[in-house]
């Protein structure tokens, strides 16, 4: 697995690439070629500046389907995807909001993809569209079907936005993941953008055998403390236009948060 190899020689930074609405979403705009213009400035950007990883989502879809993604939606998620990997030589991710799983591991798999983030894994949660139940016996056998092993699972536990309805630790939850064939770890803050608590990633470091990455809330003045307990971080709002998910990459805003990783690496 491509992704694996990330972990190997430094803590890496995974860059967003937040994708403008996609056709049948509430907010999309008529134009194609927008989103697959955008998508390919903001990932020549973030290669430039220095991350390490990129992840090709959704972003622009709220309030997101549970577990579903329609079929020209997935259509133009896999045309982008190939995209970027064509125009990069870093490992790329696919996450497909929310939870759409099986989305996720067709359009990795497809376009030969290195690992997708999925939002849950082990823990039976409730978001503001209803109950989301976890998927990680279901994908496994999916990516075994499609021969797509080699797509790594990137597993967040205890997400953003949502709510366990069965009350445990959040070590269960990590101890849980990683049984149930978790690749990587994610721990967020409560929102995009919003601090994830380092005192619980040094909770979920002290019983995971696996990398553990935040995936909120790092930003150029943090990323050093951030780094010193984490194993990565996945960056989306500290590398946009006013530190903001919804607006664009910035490179001069890319480019400050990666001098300051590459500060905290020495």
């Amino acid at each position: 697995m491509a992704s694996s190899s990330l972990f190997t020689s430094t803590r890496p930074i995974v860059g967003m690439i937040h994708l403008l609405p996609l056709p049948e979403s509430p907010a999309y705009l008529g134009n194609l070629d927008a989103i697959y213009e955008q998508a390919g400035r903001e990932a020549a950007v973030l290669q430039a500046a220095g991350v390490d990883a990129l992840i090709v989502e959704n972003f622009g879809d709220e309030p997101y389907l549970p577990a579903e993604l329609s079929t020209a939606q997935l259509a133009v998620m896999a045309g982008v995807t190939r995209d970027i990997i064509r125009a990069v030589n870093i490992p790329v991710g696919v996450n497909c909001q929310f939870n759409a799983w099986q989305s996720e591991v067709a359009v990795a798999h497809a376009c030969r993809a290195d690992f997708i983030r999925v939002e849950v894994f082990v823990d039976t949660v409730i978001m503001a569209q209803g109950q989301v139940s976890p998927c990680s016996a279901q994908i496994r056998r999916y990516r075994q079907q499609l021969g797509a092993k080699g797509v790594a699972l990137w597993a967040d536990i205890q997400t953003k936005y949502t709510r366990s309805l069965i009350p445990q630790s959040i070590e269960q939850s990590a101890l849980d993941a990683q049984a149930a064939g978790a690749d990587v770890l994610i721990v967020t803050g409560a929102a995009t953008g919003q601090a994830t608590p380092l005192e619980v990633v040094a909770q979920v470091k002290k019983v995971a055998g696996i990398p553990v990455v935040v995936g909120s809330g790092t930003t150029a003045a943090n990323a050093s403390e951030v780094l010193h307990i984490a194993d990565g971080a996945i960056v989306g709002s500290a590398l946009k236009v006013g530190g903001k998910a919804e607006n664009e990459v910035s490179a001069a805003a890319a480019s400050a948060f990666m001098a300051a990783v590459r500060a905290s690496r020495k």
